[in-house]
């Protein structure tokens, strides 16, 4: 108890004293660097490199703050100390029990008891009240605001595009107030996002496009731009290159949007920008539906700069993962197979390239680089095999002309002189020829136009022999390149454009067809409802609210049917707009695709002169070849002398075998499956010293 006292005490003594304790600066902070970039979400950020190390960034320091004792005033007076007063003992008293007689009390009584206290109800307090306070009225006239109308024509566009569904009449809403100067970015944004219902994604591009960057209202130009952002999926690949500057340009934050950061990667990776390539690939979670075709895109841009083992770990978890596409998969394997034969891991190499899809463009040239890499590993028989499958009439129209020189150079390694002979033959009496006519196409069209135009014409008639002097090979090879694929499906996008902006007349046509039918079916019903009030027998009370029904459904009809019909003038206006900026845009995605053929073409046949200049040099090859074999047998035969055995195995090596003639001709089936793992039948005859 004395111990509890002392501490209260002590308490007390010192709240006082911590009461004079202040607080102080003791060291200064200092502000942040001007240089310092802050998001619109107040976080730092810095423009990081690959390559280059993390910049320190100076965000400043705060104010650091110390404790100020301050000496307490205490009075130097005593208090005087009072004497203790005793209290009065009060002495016992004798009492005489005979003579005093003290009576005998009743026990207490009980009052309450546990159980009656946990009998009382527990009441809830009160809430306190307050007396309400009366402003004073004022009652004031205000102007009413009316709608404009163009106001009105949004409204009546908004609810035909977000309660009706009515897609077309919401698109001529809008598009009759695109010209308007108050309400022209409005409609736009409006305008692009029901383009976008109707799949009609340039419209959509190019109306939120100007929205974004010429509103000068905030949130009118962040919403264009965030549409764009989400809508990524349905433009073109060349179209980040317009969205990505407007992201910039009204501060809108694309971070978390993943389909986004993938496309521009993909932009990024073709024009060779690899930091833009990184940067974009960071910002994909791994539970994007982008993900593994991201791991794809960064171990090509690794490729790109030379990181092979990088670039390997990522291509190989591509393939290691269940999610990637099919396509995708395809693409990894040739280029994981291409990553093994740099680094010389032939038998790797030989297993992906087999892994290749038989219906991907780019399967004939991965069925040559294995036929190489067969030739690598000493396996000459498995070489010639492959290439001999690609020499059948099956692939009689395809371009490959390298498989003659791979089959000539497994023919060679094997000691068959006779066969290199003759596929060295084969090559020159078919591709020869085709490297004239392929010279005098190209010195005659030297527009890039021309070569769109060759490859379309065959695309119109694919069983033509050639097209403006080509062979069908060498065009086949040119529509088939992924380089001119994707510029075509930009063209072919801008077809179905053409296709869907002809169906919104279609359907109001046929809109208005409907409203007409419906008025004459309206009519015949009010025909008959009015004779019917003629009728004596018939209730005529019940006949007029019938013909008053009758009669608003008909007016409500025309009037749909004028609104329908004024919705098909707007519509062809702005599809005779839309249809001139449409075929600007084709014609350059035209131009674009003659120079990427005819860029292809110049390289297809640059290859084919090498090819055929080596042509000469396999001959000399193979003669000297020969010659050295029949100088190594017939000395073999003078060195073992009359050893009979030697003398059959040496005849044996120079002669050709039963049925094994040159000549081979192919007559039969080949099964797609077995395709890359035929064999040559013909076996190694070189000498073994």
């Amino acid at each position: 108890m004395i111990k509890s006292k002392i501490n209260l005490m002590l308490l007390a003594l010192a709240v006082p004293f911590l009461a004079n304790a202040d607080l102080e600066i003791s060291s200064k902070g200092t502000a942040p660097s001007r240089k310092l970039k802050i998001k619109k979400s107040k976080v730092p950020s810095f423009d990081f490199k690959p390559g280059q190390d993390i910049p320190r960034i100076d965000i400043g320091t705060e104010n650091e703050m110390a404790f100020k004792d301050t000496p307490l005033n205490l009075s130097q007076n005593q208090l005087p100390v009072e004497k203790i007063r005793k209290p009065n003992v009060i002495k016992m008293v004798d009492v005489d029990k005979k003579a005093t007689s003290i009576p005998t009390l009743n026990p207490v009584k009980t009052i309450s008891s546990q159980k009656t206290i946990a009998a009382v109800p527990s009441l809830d307090p009160l809430k306190e009240t307050y007396s309400p306070t009366f402003l004073e009225p004022n009652v004031a006239l205000k102007d009413i605001i009316l709608f404009k109308p163009q106001e009105f024509k949004l409204l009546e566009g908004q609810i035909y595009f977000e309660n009706v569904k009515n897609f077309e009449m919401a698109l001529a809403h809008f598009g009759e107030l695109l010209k308007d100067k108050e309400f022209g970015l409005e409609a736009y944004y409006h305008y692009g996002l029901t383009a976008k219902e109707l799949k009609l994604y340039s419209e959509f591009k190019n109306a939120l496009v100007k929205v974004s960057s010429q509103a000068k209202a905030k949130d009118l130009k962040l919403w264009a731009t965030e549409e764009l952002v989400k809508g990524v999926s349905l433009l073109e690949i060349n179209d980040i290159g317009d969205i990505d500057p407007l992201i910039d340009i009204s501060d809108f934050d694309a971070d978390k949007y993943d389909a986004y950061q993938f496309y521009r990667a993909k932009f990024y990776l073709e024009k060779g920008n690899l930091s833009e390539v990184e940067a974009a690939l960071m910002l994909i979670p791994e539970k994007s539906e982008f993900y593994p075709e991201s791991r794809f895109i960064a171990g090509l841009s690794k490729y790109r700069q030379g990181k092979i083992s990088e670039a390997e770990a990522y291509i190989d978890e591509v393939l290691k993962n269940k999610q990637s596409l099919p396509s995708i998969q395809t693409v990894a394997s040739l280029t994981l197979a291409r990553i093994h034969f740099q680094k010389q891991n032939y038998k790797e190499a030989q297993k992906l390239y087999l892994a290749v899809d038989k219906d991907h463009p780019l399967w004939l040239q991965a069925m040559v680089e294995l036929a190489w890499t067969q030739i690598l590993i000493n396996d000459y028989e498995g070489a010639a095999g492959n290439m001999f499958s690609l020499h059948t009439d099956f692939f009689k129209n395809a371009y490959n002309p390298e498989s003659y020189v791979v089959r000539t150079v497994s023919y060679l390694n094997l000691c068959q002189f006779g066969d290199s002979l003759q596929v060295l033959t084969a090559l020159g009496r078919k591709y020869a020829p085709y490297y004239g006519r392929i010279e005098t196409y190209m010195s005659q069209k030297k527009d890039p136009a021309d070569y769109y135009q060759t490859v379309r014409s065959w695309l119109k008639n694919p069983e033509q022999r050639d097209v403006d002097g080509v062979p069908r090979s060498f065009v086949i090879e040119l529509a088939r390149h992924p380089s001119f694929i994707t510029v075509q499906k930009d063209i072919n996008r801008l077809e179905d454009e053409i296709t869907a902006f002809n169906q919104v007349t279609l359907s109001l046509i046929q809109r208005e067809k409907d409203l007409i039918k419906k008025q004459a079916t309206l009519s015949q019903d009010l025909a008959n409802t009015r004779a019917g009030l003629l009728d004596p027998k018939k209730n005529k009370d019940i006949l007029k609210e019938e013909e008053q029904l009758i009669l608003k459904k008909l007016q409500s009809f025309k009037y749909q049917q004028q609104g329908v019909k004024a919705a098909r003038d707007v519509v062809k206006n702005i599809r005779d707009v839309s249809f001139a900026r449409i075929d600007k845009d084709k014609s350059k995605h035209r131009a674009r695709a003659g120079v990427v053929l005819k860029e292809r073409l110049m390289a297809l046949t640059g290859d084919l002169k090498d090819l055929l200049d080596q042509n000469e040099l396999l001959q000399y090859e193979v003669y000297s070849g020969a010659g050295e074999h029949l100088r190594f047998q017939t000395v073999s035969q003078d060195v073992k002398g009359d050893d009979p055995k030697a003398r059959e195995l040496a005849q044996a090596q120079l002669a050709k075998e039963k049925d094994k003639k040159v000549k081979w001709n192919f007559q039969g089936e080949i099964w797609e499956d077995e395709i890359g793992h035929f064999r040559s039948s013909l076996k190694n005859v070189c000498a073994q010293e």
